[in-house]
């Protein structure tokens, strides 16, 4: 089964039990916001896919300043810290197209059995 989603911060693909997703987030006060946004997108978009932030296995966290990295970690870790969650992550500084400064890539796992 394939499916896909496309949405404002967010895009997806379902091919046979992986999602591959994206998120990112524009208008944010702070990286920190920002990042929040991407994490709230990210959580919404797997869902509609069958899964949620536990079902991460890779995400790789684009900034667009190296300066805003523990801003970031100190938003990531705080909203990863209650899940049971282990995932490869990179962070990575490059150029982000328009006013962004945060971008996720993902990939999760979906359960068996979950539409």
């Amino acid at each position: 089964m394939t499916a896909f989603l496309d949405s404002d911060g967010s895009a997806a693909v379902l091919a046979g039990g992986l999602v591959f997703a994206t998120a990112s987030a524009a208008s944010a006060g702070t990286v920190a916001d920002e990042t929040a946004k991407c994490l709230d997108e990210l959580e919404k978009t797997l869902g509609q896919l069958g899964c949620g932030l536990g079902d991460l296995v890779k995400v790789n966290c684009y900034l667009s300043d190296d300066g805003y990295r523990g801003e970031f970690w100190q938003t990531w870790d705080a909203r990863f810290a209650s899940l049971d969650v282990r995932l490869v992550r990179i962070t990575q500084v490059v150029g982000i197209p328009g006013e962004h400064r945060v971008h996720l890539d993902a990939t999760a796992v979906r359960p068996e059995g979950r539409a």
